[in-house]
């Protein structure tokens, strides 16, 4: 059974310090009000991180540190596709950049994608045991302790930030000279980017460091009065290397989920897809056959004719789960007598989408498999209230 939670009760920091004190290997998945995010671990190590925010994506530091261009990004993602190699391994391969470059870039993108979860107070997660991604990716093998301690130092200071400076939208400029020669490196490198036009977000970009050391000079500055903070722009530029626009990005998207055993989510980029580029046949056959790939790995649960489906939690922590009205629905179904294809021969809409919602909540530990010998024959199928 999957291990389940939410950060209200077990904070980030304790779960991760739990599954590096036992050494776990699978896949943490975190589901925050804006955000899904999961973490790959080995033998209790954080191995890969993968987020759903486009500010986490490979591609934003790619085009926004100034190294592709979008299209230059939409191109790769293409052949990354036909060729089944990791986007970092074709940037080594066409001579975009060197091995160590990559790994300093996957670094800075797991970093920051993990400290942002320090400071979330509240997000449903659950940890699949043994669960390792269906495709590659760019392992680093880092102590959990990396994080904490880092992360803790960050979570503190960001505190005091966010009661001067709201978000990293905001445009800096300097009321007064600065004497460069005392500063560090990386303040004299985002001293040469503050003109009064940029924001805190686009100065790291274009000194190609993490937002939180940017963040923290100006943050002193502002506090010495070497800095006044401007407005953002409205309306607000756009992601750097987000290309959601295209449908080639939700599949790419669709595959990564697949590739971390989320299918539903997978599943729904698929459909997404249909029906925003109904067009479009290259996107449909891809749909296509993506959607067969779900279908295959859904059949791996093992449901025999006697599988029963009960639930595994409690009624009162069932009503506190953040579900969607498909997913309350089916738990509406489930009462520990029907078997798993009773309640999908009643459920409306399409049975792979049932399947893969079952799946899901299987994997989140909210319901469970009982094998049966035994079924009642007056037990019949569960109906549908009207």
């Amino acid at each position: 059974m999957a291990v389940t939670g939410n950060l209200r009760t077990m904070p980030f920091p304790d779960l991760m310090q739990w599954i590096s004190a036992s050494r776990k290997t699978g896949t943490l998945v975190i589901k925050g009000q804006r955000y899904t995010k999961k973490i790959l671990f080995q033998n209790g190590l954080v191995s890969a991180v993968t987020s759903n925010n486009p500010r986490e994506h490979l591609g934003y530091y790619l085009v926004g540190w100034g190294i592709l261009t979008e299209d230059e990004l939409e191109h790769l993602l293409d052949r990354q596709k036909e060729l089944n190699v990791m986007l970092g391994e074709l940037l080594v391969q066409t001579g975009r950049l060197t091995r160590e470059q990559v790994d300093h870039l996957v670094r800075v993108k797991t970093e920051e994608t993990t400290y942002d979860l320090m400071l979330w107070q509240e997000g449903e997660f659950f940890f699949l045991d043994d669960a390792q991604p269906r495709r590659d990716f760019k392992e680093l093998q880092l102590p959990v302790e990396h994080f904490i301690l880092e992360g803790a130092r960050q979570v503190d200071e960001r505190r005091r930030i966010a009661a001067v400076i709201a978000d990293s939208g905001v445009i800096p400029r300097a009321v007064q000279p600065i004497d460069e020669s005392h500063l560090t490196p990386s303040g004299a490198a985002a001293l040469r980017e503050i003109d009064g036009a940029k924001s805190i977000e686009e100065i790291a970009l274009a000194c190609r460091m993490p937002e939180f050391p940017v963040l923290s000079f100006i943050f002193q500055g502002v506090t010495n009065g070497v800095f006044e903070l401007l407005p953002p722009v409205l309306p607000p530029k756009r992601i750097p290397g987000f290309l959601r626009s295209t449908w080639r990005d939700r599949l790419q998207e669709a595959e990564s989920s697949l590739a971390l055993g989320d299918a539903l989510e997978a599943y729904r980029k698929v459909i997404e897809v249909r029906e925003r580029y109904p067009n479009i046949p290259k996107a449909l056959t891809a749909a296509d056959e993506l959607e067969r790939e779900i279908a295959q790995d859904v059949e791996k649960l093992p449901i025999g004719p006697s599988t029963i489906l009960e639930l595994a939690l409690a009624p009162r922590d069932i009503v506190q789960l953040k579900c969607d009205p498909e997913e309350g629905f089916v738990l509406s179904r489930i009462n520990g007598r029907y078997t798993v294809n009773q309640i999908l021969a009643v459920l409306p809409g399409v049975r792979l989408h049932n399947q893969l919602i079952i799946r899901n909540l299987i994997q989140r530990g909210v319901v469970q498999l009982r094998e049966s010998q035994k079924i009642a024959r007056h037990q019949g199928a569960p109906r549908l209230r009207t």
